[in-house]
């Protein structure tokens, strides 16, 4: 099994869109991310890669601290929504990815336990939390596992897709009213084309899942822990 953590253990100082979001420490950050390879290895993942967007060389320099997992460094420009952000470090570390093999993807900092109950039964194709059903289903993102390299690419660049493709539903008379706007002078709309913050990269996951017909596993819990980035920090665990 590869797992691939997608991460920023030492985000920018500068503000982004929508100021700092989180007060943690790149050294604070640095150890949870150790102890995120630290639940991996015992887990069982052979392989173990980062996939993280820190700018500078701060990370760099520190890499070899995060041994045995390999550290996959990428400069991308910041980005309000981290969900795309997340999605285009996945899907640039996809070539760094062995074939045929199960790949567990984990949020940055968290840590998955022996108690988890991600698992693929004969034929399944993703095995993840969900939340919510229905028209607003959702996947928990925090934690989950493919079955290949080739489903995990598929899964990602379809899941990019509906998150720049939701602004063009309509669902209701605003919406086709903007869009018929649009077309005719789309350089008039102050909407972030390339950093949208429409859906959140849950829902856009379960939409790719029923778009590809991926046949999903749902389970209860995730057996995963971990602090939240932020101004208040909470702990999460699934």
């Amino acid at each position: 099994m590869i797992a691939v953590v997608s991460s920023t253990v030492s985000p920018s100082a500068l503000p982004g869109h929508d100021g700092a979001r989180t007060n943690l420490s790149p050294e604070v950050r640095l150890e949870q991310t150790r102890e995120t390879v630290a639940s991996l290895v015992a887990f069982g993942a052979k392989d173990i890669l980062i996939a993280d967007n820190s700018p500078g060389v701060w990370l760099v320099e520190r890499a070899a601290a995060l041994a045995p997992a390999r550290v996959l460094h990428l400069n991308q420009p910041p980005i309000r929504n981290k969900g795309i952000g997340e999605l285009w470090l996945l899907l640039a570390a996809v070539g760094s990815l062995g074939e045929d093999q199960p790949i567990l993807k984990i949020s940055g900092r968290y840590r998955i336990g022996p108690g988890t109950e991600l698992s693929l039964r004969d034929g399944d194709d993703i095995a993840a939390k969900v939340p919510r059903v229905g028209v607003s289903g959702e996947i928990s993102t925090r934690c989950y596992l493919v079955r290949d390299r080739s489903v995990a690419s598929r899964l990602w660049q379809r899941s990019l897709d509906e998150v720049y493709a939701e602004r063009s539903r309509i669902v209701g008379p605003r919406s086709l009213l903007r869009i018929l706007r649009n077309s005719f002078r789309p350089g008039s709309d102050d909407f972030a084309y390339s950093d949208p913050n429409t859906l959140s990269v849950e829902q856009a996951s379960m939409r790719a899942l029923r778009h590809l017909k991926l046949r999903l596993h749902a389970v209860e819990n995730l057996g995963v822990e971990g602090i939240l980035g932020s101004w208040t920090n909470p702990r999460v665990k699934e």
